[in-house]
């Protein structure tokens, strides 16, 4: 039986952790597109789940050999959006995980920081600039309420990118403790 589901994520770990209770409870992760998520029936626990942000999309030559490096260890690239990527291997092989050290976990972080940082500028840039020109309260001018919602967007946005850049924190104080 095939099965979707819509949710919006900013926290990959929330969603990887997500995608591995639906796996428990016997949904397999099959497809992403648009904060739609689609599953197929399988075993409960069948398959582990995780979520890495590559440094090139998927069809760059660097991201393909990795991609082909994770298969030839048995790890199955499920699907893609934009640069995310969304990993399964079957949880009878073993434990998965892609990040075996600070190192690699780090600059995960980081990657997805730098992705973030923008989009938030951009959100307060443009939800500003609307409040700007679109001073007062006016009565049905959309352009104010988009500015509203490029601000609340904006504020999501670095709520969880602040929680991240204390994740990295954490991450460099642990290694600079094992140093």
């Amino acid at each position: 039986m095939k099965k979707s589901a819509w949710k919006a994520y900013m926290d990959y770990e929330k969603e990887e952790a997500w995608l591995n209770s639906m796996s428990a409870k016997g949904f397999a992760f099959t497809d992403y597109f648009l904060f739609r998520y689609a599953f197929e029936d399988c075993r409960p626990g069948e398959y582990i789940y995780r979520i890495e942000l590559l440094d090139y999309l998927p069809s760059h030559e660097k991201s393909r050999a990795y991609l082909d490096f994770m298969a030839e260890n048995g790890v199955e690239h499920v699907a893609s959006w934009t640069r995310w990527v969304y990993f399964r291997k079957r949880a009878a092989d073993g434990p998965f995980d892609i990040y075996s050290d600070i190192d690699s976990r780090l600059a995960h972080y980081e990657r997805i920081s730098a992705l973030w940082l923008p989009v938030m500028i951009m959100q307060f840039a443009v939800g500003l600039n609307s409040m700007r020109l679109h001073s007062g309260w006016p009565q049905g001018d959309s352009p104010f309420f988009a500015g509203l919602l490029c601000l609340g967007l904006g504020a999501t946005i670095l709520y969880h990118w602040l929680a991240l850049r204390r994740k990295i924190g954490r991450l460099r104080m642990e290694r600079s403790l094992r140093e």
